[in-house]
């Protein structure tokens, strides 16, 4: 009794597993196909790139950069530089000042404007970025990365929101000219890279001799470069 028993066991759970099997099989086909495309559309802009396909750097003829060209025209020796729109002004205030005291002078800072600039890139299509290489071509101060997958995202990010961050270095000073690798691993259409302008002392100008006007100078970036899967 013991054998028929085990054995009768044995054969209904393979049984329910061939069912589950079966069942599993026509839940993907049934989503699939509320979806109104084949499936295996579906799985080839989806799983494609994850099954064997190899991460490939993306070709500057499939980047597009209207403020800046150089950044993503392949050319090492092209330079761009973040457009600033701010300025500096430092000078001595008296601080704390009342009917008891006459205060203290401090030294404080003005800015007008912003020090963030940016610079936004658009991939030719929606693809799969695994890692983006900023090649300085001088001090960056501040350097980050932020994406959006929605043509909408671009525009909205112009006023701070649309855009996810890449949150590897984010605000990282860099220093020497050395490639810096970011690891981004989404589906990317814009991709926007952000700095701080830098103090240009050396163009500085006295008012008095309390207070200096400081202009401000963007960063230079020789290239940019992107690696990823292009979807299908």
């Amino acid at each position: 009794m013991i054998k028929i028993w085990t054995s009768n066991l044995g054969h209904s759970l393979k049984r329910a597993a061939y069912i589950a099997s079966i069942v599993l099989i026509l839940s993907i086909a049934g989503c699939v196909a509320s979806q109104g495309q084949p499936g295996t559309g579906i799985l080839k802009s989806r799983l494609s790139w994850l099954q064997g396909t190899p991460i490939e750097e993306i070709p500057s003829s499939q980047l597009t950069c209207e403020t800046h060209p150089e950044i993503v025209d392949g050319n090492l020796d092209t330079v761009a530089t973040f457009d600033v729109q701010g300025t500096v002004t430092k000078k001595y205030d008296i601080v704390g000042a009342s009917r008891r005291s006459f205060g203290r002078e401090q030294y404080t800072t003005d800015l007008k404007g912003t020090i963030r600039c940016e610079i936004v890139l658009k991939l030719e299509k929606p693809m799969y970025v695994n890692t983006v290489e900023v090649y300085p071509a001088s001090r960056i101060p501040n350097l980050a990365l932020s994406t959006t997958l929605e043509a909408s995202g671009y525009h909205l990010g112009q006023s701070g929101t649309g855009f996810q961050p890449v949150h590897d270095k984010q605000h990282r000073d860099v220093e020497g000219t050395k490639p810096v690798k970011y690891n981004v691993a989404r589906e990317v259409l814009y991709l926007r890279v952000t700095a701080d302008a830098i103090e240009d002392r050396q163009n500085a100008t006295r008012n008095d001799d309390k207070e200096i006007n400081i202009p401000l100078k963007g960063a230079s970036i020789r290239e940019i470069k992107i690696y990823g899967k292009q979807l299908l």
